[in-house]
């Protein structure tokens, strides 16, 4: 199952707020005259031209590990039930719809802010030696803080619901979670910023295989277990207007931006159930923890929001490599480097926004072929 969450577009969102937004200097926006862009408004202004707003919103990293290791875990136990089955390519079509919402709240220092945002995804698979459907479910409510124009803190809960079936053996995997967030951006030159988050995620995955032949007819395998996770990334980002240089296109905006990423699952010890037999305890198909790192380096340009408030379209394109600096369970597939390229759309107006945004992960030995399709809303109050 691939878990990838995303949210995109909203960069071009907030810089479209007012007729101001394409200030690099916000500074200047204090001597606007009322009625004029809060002081809310012209942070998130300041953030969304520095790059940042994109990967402190989108999930896309975050579900892209959990998938990575999802979908070997499957093959793991796919492979110990079958030797024979050795074809654990990932070809997969993804659809994200997510909705957003940002409440901005009385603050006596800079601006504060709720983000509430729900996503559904639905994911299939090409048959392989795996053939994997799955939907989830996910949720976030954090509370946001801006104590100036160039930083942003952010402290949340997110929770999950997440179901996946392999349609060739039947294997079903079921996982609720918990979790808590915190965020951090700022943006520390005139052409350079930083986004961090760290989460802590509470979970129980549960397992079940059907109809396993046994000496008294057919019976039913289940395994419960604690899976807990924690989760870092970093992105540095870089933003420069075609308009201020010689090296891009008049009325473009481009976003260099170089990652990385880490994570960690602690599994506990469980005893699976053969019908009404406990088997021997045991923890993960490959031990207790399962570690997952990604790097990555993204070219994204657009076209740079103008200054009204007015209906817009952005058009955008990315080309990036991302590299498995680590992963624990890559002996089954062990695809390492792929290349992403991509391509969305935004409209926006008066501070609202939709969007699609389309991504190809492609692996460089042909192991792992990912299409990602998000489209979605983003509204703020």
């Amino acid at each position: 199952m691939i878990k990838i969450f995303a949210v995109t577009g909203v960069c071009a969102l907030f810089t479209a707020i007012c007729p101001h937004a394409l200030a690099q200097d916000t500074s200047s926006l204090r001597s606007l005259p009322h009625p004029g862009p809060s002081v809310g408004a012209r942070s998130l202004i300041n953030l969304g031209n520095a790059g940042l707003l994109q990967p402190f919103f989108s999930n896309q990293k975050f579900g892209a590990a959990q998938a990575r290791m999802g979908s070997a875990r499957f093959a793991y136990g796919a492979h110990s039930s079958d030797p024979q089955k050795v074809d654990f390519r990932e070809d997969s079509n993804i659809l994200i719809t997510p909705v957003n919402l940002m409440l901005e709240l009385p603050s006596s220092v800079g601006a504060s802010y709720l983000r509430i945002n729900g996503a559904r995804t639905a994911s299939d698979s090409s048959p392989h030696s795996l053939e994997l459907e799955g939907e989830l479910y996910h949720g976030e409510i954090e509370f946001l803080h801006l104590p100036n124009e160039n930083v942003m803190w952010g402290v949340g809960v997110v929770a999950n619901n997440f179901e996946s079936e392999d349609q060739i053996s039947g294997t079903e995997v079921i996982r609720d979670s918990l979790g808590l967030r915190v965020d951090y951006l700022h943006k520390f030159s005139d052409h350079w910023g930083m986004a961090a988050r760290g989460l802590y995620v509470w979970g129980e995955t549960e397992n079940r295989v059907y109809d396993i032949p046994t000496r008294y007819g057919t019976s039913e395998l289940r395994k419960k277990q604690g899976d807990d996770r924690y989760y870092l990334q970093a992105d540095v980002v870089g933003s420069w207007f075609g308009n201020d240089t010689s090296w891009l296109p008049q009325g473009t905006l481009a976003h260099p931006r170089i990652g990385a990423l880490y994570h960690h699952s602690s599994l506990s010890p469980t005893s699976p159930q053969l019908g009404n037999i406990e088997l021997p305890k045991e923890t993960g198909v490959n031990g207790a923890d399962e570690e997952f790192g990604l790097a990555w380096a993204h070219f994204r340009l657009q076209k740079a929001p103008q200054p009204t408030p007015g209906l817009q379209w952005l058009p955008s394109a990315t080309l990036g490599v991302e590299y498995e600096y680590e992963n624990a369970l890559d002996e089954l597939n062990n695809e390492d480097t792929y290349a992403v390229l991509g391509a969305g759309i935004t409209a926006t107006m008066q501070g609202h926004g939709v969007f699609l945004d389309y991504k190809r992960y492609q692996g460089l030995q042909g192991d792992r072929e990912n299409n990602v399709l998000v489209a979605g809303v983003t509204l703020s109050f």
